[in-house]
């Protein structure tokens, strides 16, 4: 915009060779209409430099967000590659205890944290409901949460488990 500063400066350099009386009506307003456009000149120039300066800025962030990425598409190459895969279930995993089924969440950190896989229960006593983790040794007894006694929990099958239901909403006249 190197442009309009030097425009700007050629109307004033006219204005003052045309002899303009700034103390007349019409000189007060061309001398007014120069001033104005070479403020707005300077602005434009600076809000261009601005640009420039957030356009660099993005440029930058674009390129490290496209390391990451890589990175992250690196990390991630291996993750579900399985030689006899056979497409179906490809992030499910079974657990052998009680045939329990885990959905598996990859994670982008280095090592991923270990999550505990918990089972449903039922008390024999007072059947109340509660979790137990699965990497308890099997056959471990436990003090149910709601009546204290020690027991050997029952795991939760759709038989002993008690189903919500939706609720039916009434018809409106």
């Amino acid at each position: 915009m190197e442009n309009l500063g030097k425009k700007v400066g050629f109307l004033k350099g006219l204005m003052e060779g045309m002899s303009f009386e700034t103390d007349t009506a019409n000189g007060k307003l061309m001398a007014g209409i120069v001033d104005l456009l070479g403020d707005l000149s300077d602005r434009v120039e600076n809000i261009d430099e601005l640009l420039e300066d957030l356009n660099d800025y993005v440029e930058s962030i674009d390129e490290d967000l496209t390391e990451l990425e890589g990175a992250r598409d690196d990390d991630m190459d291996g993750l579900f590659d399985d030689e006899d895969d056979d497409g179906d279930f490809d992030d499910v995993m079974f657990d052998n205890r009680e045939d329990k089924l885990h959905l598996l969440r990859p994670t982008l950190s280095e090592a991923p944290p270990e999550e505990e896989s918990l089972a449903g229960n039922l008390c024999p006593e007072c059947h109340a409901m509660f979790v137990t983790s699965l990497n308890d040794p099997e056959g471990s007894e436990y003090v149910c949460p709601n009546c204290k006694k020690q027991i050997k929990p029952v795991p939760l099958n759709p038989e002993n488990a008690v189903i919500a239901k939706p609720v039916e909403k009434e018809k409106q006249d």
